[in-house]
């Protein structure tokens, strides 16, 4: 399935004479959307899914395996599509209408935004955004090299550098300056 969808968008990034017609389509086209029947019940993506290529079961596999596939051949192409000065596409699932709270972590930790999302009123802590200050890790529990920041924003995660405790923790008068030049000087 991933090779019938990405494979032409490869392609035509590539060379767009290979499909003049999806290439004008592309232009036009500004993300994808990722739909599947959440009321259905599902198995739990385990450690000991095959890769797609290997996939032979009869039964489908979970909406976060789905999401993550498609993320990150989405990645790659769009990584592709702006090195040839085209334009990218988001992610933009529908997820958390209804079903596994699954489907909204997933779309959470992967996606641009969500279609729908109702579910989130069920699981209050997929909306909030993280606040971190490493410096106030350092201090009391986790050495700052070992801080997950900056994995969480690699990932792209909705994370931001906070203070915390600042008249106990930090040394100057704009504890805030401090946390991101630390940061910057760091990672």
């Amino acid at each position: 399935m991933l090779d019938n969808i990405f494979g032409p968008l490869f392609e035509v990034t590539q060379d767009p004479a290979s499909h003049p017609q999806l290439h004008v389509l592309l232009a036009q086209v500004v993300g994808f959307d990722m739909v599947d029947d959440e009321s259905k019940p599902e198995r739990r993506p385990t450690k000991h899914c095959p890769p797609p290529a290997e996939w032979n079961s009869k039964h489908n596999c979970a909406y976060s395996y789905y999401a993550y596939y498609i993320y990150a051949n989405l990645y790659v192409l769009n990584k592709f599509r702006e090195s040839r000065s085209l334009n990218t596409f988001a992610f933009r699932p529908h997820a958390g209408e209804a079903g596994d709270i699954d489907h909204l972590a997933a779309s959470f930790m992967l996606c641009e935004n969500i279609a729908h999302g109702i579910n989130l009123r069920k699981s209050p802590l997929l909306q909030i955004g993280l606040c971190m200050s490493p410096l106030s890790n350092n201090s009391l529990f986790l050495d700052y090299h070992r801080n997950p920041f900056p994995t969480f924003f690699a990932r792209g995660l909705s994370v931001s550098l906070s203070t915390d405790d600042p008249l106990q923790i930090h040394l100057t008068k704009e504890p805030l300056v401090e946390e991101y030049s630390v940061a910057a000087q760091v990672w």
